[in-house]
């Protein structure tokens, strides 16, 4: 076990407490659309057929999913931190705002493009990109990661 500088401990707990946020924002906004999923169906398991998607089809719970790896991760590294664990959780969080990237642009064309026959994926459909949680969920993963690169630049000082 490496000793840690008291700035890297701060960056790896402020990175903690982000990713904490992170999954206390999408697991209740995963559980509103089970709410409202199953007030609608009744059932959790119907996948095809449905007004509003099943939340286990969307990207939000994957994305929520996402950040409950991450938080272990984080909290792990705080206890025992390799550099190489380190680099993977950075790279990690940067797949993860790559990840909400492409689901909010995908959003983006549903939303300015009516006619697009895609599949419908968002777990807000007809809102406002920028109004819906995996906008919000972005702002999580980009914290997160800046915190990251943070600690990964404080780390090789």
């Amino acid at each position: 076990m490496e000793k840690i500088s008291r700035q890297l401990r701060i960056l790896l707990a402020l990175q903690a407490v982000i990713l904490l946020g992170g999954v206390i924002f999408s697991w209740r906004a995963l559980f509103v659309q089970f709410n409202a999923f199953y007030a609608l169906y009744g059932d959790l398991t119907r996948i095809k057929d449905c007004v509003i998607p099943n939340p286990i089809t969307t990207p939000c719970f994957y994305g929520s999913v996402a950040f409950i790896v991450a938080l272990a991760w984080a909290v792990v590294l705080l206890r025992v931190r390799s550099e190489k664990s380190l680099r993977y959780l950075r790279n990690f969080l940067i797949f993860g705002v790559c990840f909400a990237l492409t689901v909010l642009a995908y959003e983006a064309v549903q939303y300015y493009y009516p006619s697009f026959s895609g599949p419908k994926i968002s777990c807000n459909p007809g809102a406002h990109p920028l109004k819906t949680p995996c906008f919000s969920g972005l702002l999580f993963f980009v914290m997160a990661a800046v915190t990251a690169v943070l600690a990964d630049r404080k780390q090789t000082e």
